[in-house]
């Protein structure tokens, strides 16, 4: 009799336990739904934010870009900074170029056929420049910015990747 009795108390417990669980699930299912549906969200915007900024950067691979090399140009008086003195500043300027754009082909092409537009657009946004701030480095960024900006504005065209100085001198 004792066998049974117990056997009936394992049984009344197991069938209040698997009761309790059927509560847990249905209580805390709907709140675990919403959850993951808040966490899928936030990280489906991450991965967006993400991916802007990789485009955004321009990761592009090294062997997917070509250069358009302009010689060294004329010098290009620099703002005046008070002291009297005339400043200038003599460069060399590369454009890289994506090759996989859709309009590489023509960009380049354009390119060439307007590097006094290129002198010209370099020659305006350096000229606002002075000599100290010519030979800071972090200025000397901000310039590149502001050249590659203006040449992606003045062609129409993201297929503009960098601006390169070479032989940047500032006197």
């Amino acid at each position: 009799m004792r066998k049974n009795l117990i056997t009936v108390i394992i049984l009344a417990i197991s069938i209040i336990n698997l009761v309790f669980n059927i509560l847990l699930v249905f209580v805390f299912m709907p709140s675990a739904t919403k959850t993951n549906k808040l966490i899928t969200s936030i990280s489906e915007i991450l991965d967006l934010e993400i991916a802007s900024e990789k485009e955004k950067n321009g990761t592009i691979d090294v062997n997917q870009l070509t250069a358009f090399e302009l010689e060294q140009g004329n010098p290009i008086n620099l703002a005046d900074d008070g002291s009297g003195d005339i400043h200038v500043v003599q460069y060399g300027l590369t454009i890289n170029l994506d090759k996989t754009a859709s309009d590489y082909s023509t960009t380049q092409k354009n390119l060439t056929d307007s590097t006094a537009l290129i002198y010209d657009t370099v020659r305006s946004i350096v000229g606002k420049y002075t000599y100290t701030q010519c030979t800071d480095v972090a200025i000397q960024e901000q310039i590149k910015q502001e050249i590659l900006q203006s040449l992606r504005d003045t062609f129409n065209t993201n297929s503009i990747y960098s601006v390169v100085f070479y032989n940047w001198v500032a006197q």
